[in-house]
């Protein structure tokens, strides 16, 4: 029997996209690359469990989990809906709200300690590693889905739907890096196709 993940993502994505979408979305990727974003997403890899640590030294693990696993919440979920966006799931701008077509839902979970947060960085390293694997492989499926949009304004489906897998395993490394919930990251019911949406078929 399969037990209900803590954290849950789904996307309904158009029927159709819009072409111009695929060229903002080139600009956002070129603009995010001179950047140099891999070190950016290192130094988040480094002190999202130090402040967690932190957080929960000064106040303890519960008010962390009563004060500010929503707040990380709401902005995991505009990440998520960021990432949709980018990745060719949906042509919505991000929103932390829910009700849009990205749905971002997580059952906090556990009461961290300061050690428990900062063993995360060690305990962490596997599920980045997949993470990092099934990025890659969306990466290279995005360029065919991008040419997909620009000669028919169609995702293929098993593109959409293994992005939307890479980005639902994405969401629940974050959430179990940060303390949210203590079940580890897994590829648990991930091959549920994201959704179209029903105003578009």
């Amino acid at each position: 029997m399969t037990s209900v993940q803590p954290v849950r993502f789904s996307v309904a994505s158009p029927a159709r996209f819009a072409r111009i979408h695929v060229l903002i979305r080139l600009a956002l990727l070129l603009a995010i690359g001179t950047i140099g974003c891999s070190s950016i997403y290192w130094l988040l890899y480094l002190a999202v469990p130090a402040l967690v640590a932190l957080f929960v030294m000064q106040k303890g693990g519960e008010r962390y989990a009563a004060e500010e696993a929503p707040r990380i919440v709401r902005a995991l979920r505009w990440l998520a809906g960021a990432y949709a966006y980018v990745w060719l799931l949906t042509d919505v701008l991000p929103s932390a709200d829910p009700g849009g077509p990205v749905q971002l839902d997580v059952d906090v979970s556990g009461t961290p300690t300061a050690a428990s947060a900062l063993i995360r960085l060690v305990y962490s390293l596997p599920a980045l590693l997949l993470a990092t694997l099934l990025s890659v492989a969306a990466a290279l499926l995005w360029m065919v889905g991008a040419v997909a949009v620009l000669v028919n304004e169609r995702m293929p489906a098993p593109i959409g739907d293994f992005v939307a897998l890479a980005l639902r395993y994405q969401c629940r490394l974050i959430a179990y890096h940060a303390s949210l919930v203590d079940r580890y990251p897994s590829l648990e019911g991930s091959m549920v196709h994201h959704r179209v949406a029903a105003a578009d078929r």
